[in-house]
């Protein structure tokens, strides 16, 4: 996750890219507390993404996901994404959220899965899914 997640920010967020490594021990911390909501996507017997996510104000919230560039374009972020809702729907959550920075090519993704545009904060779009 450590190597996928820092790729993001030095690709896409450069900005936040010095505060987020400061931040490396409270986000390891994270990462492990939430293990057992961590997904692991795997093709050709290679890791090949991961997507986590974490309880906040009693809804699923995506906390990351990613695909590793050799793997892209083939449908695997949409397969990771239906395994977050599938895994917050077994953990009995109806209620699921994430944030994406604007311009993300990922916004495409959320939205033809389903998830709905609530509101902006800064520079991140937020949006839901309820679960029926």
């Amino acid at each position: 996750m450590w190597r996928g997640e820092a790729a993001y920010m030095k690709q896409v967020e450069p900005e936040h890219e010095a505060g987020w490594v400061a931040a490396a021990d409270r986000n390891l911390a994270g990462w492990i507390a939430g293990l057992e909501r961590t997904l692991i996507l795997e093709a050709d017997g290679e890791p090949a993404g991961y997507a986590a996510w974490a309880v906040t104000d009693g809804r699923a919230v995506l906390t990351t996901i990613h695909v590793f560039a050799a793997f892209r374009r083939r449908g695997r972020g949409g397969a990771l994404l239906q395994a977050y809702v599938n895994d917050a729907r077994t953990f009995g959550h109806k209620a699921l959220a994430l944030a994406v920075l604007r311009g993300n090519p990922a916004e495409t993704l959320y939205v033809r899965h389903g998830f709905e545009h609530t509101h902006d904060q800064g520079q991140y779009k937020h949006y839901a899914l309820t679960l029926t």
